[in-house]
């Protein structure tokens, strides 16, 4: 059996690789799908508000949402009471996009836990959370170790 760290990351790999064949037919690599899927869940969402949720670098995001503005998925308008604030909204194109990608991520969800029942899946994710709090616990805890 692989260490626990291993396997995660390549899980993770084999995800991105697969989301990025099934998301090259929308020019969208990495995050960027999860990134319209995020931003659809508000009308004006806050660029400052995707970048905590997102848990990835700032330049991460910028770049990711030009490619998405370039696209024309993403709309990105300034707030008139701070023109430093940037707020991002999903074209109609973004929308439908967006939409396809919730029906694909759907689908390598069910192939991936085809093989646990309901209790199963629930403990699983259970585990899982319980490593993410662990992880970020760590990540901000390094000196005490």
């Amino acid at each position: 059996m692989l260490p626990i760290n291993k396997t995660i990351s390549m899980i993770e790999r084999y995800n991105l690789s697969f989301r990025d064949h099934q998301f090259a037919k929308f020019k969208l690599k990495g995050y960027q799908a999860s990134f319209l899927i995020e931003i659809s869940k508000q009308s004006e969402y806050p660029m400052e508000a995707l970048i905590e949720t997102m848990h990835v670098d700032k330049s991460t995001i910028t770049r990711g949402i030009q490619a998405c503005v370039d696209l024309g998925y993403v709309v990105v308008s300034l707030s008139e009471t701070d023109r430093r604030y940037k707020r991002l909204t999903l074209t109609p194109l973004g929308l439908e996009v967006k939409n396809q990608c919730v029906a694909i991520l759907k689908k390598q969800r069910l192939y991936l836990m085809q093989d646990f029942d309901e209790e199963s899946e629930t403990q699983f994710l259970s585990f899982l959370n319980r490593l993410y709090t662990r992880a970020k616990e760590l990540s901000s805890h390094e000196e005490n170790l």
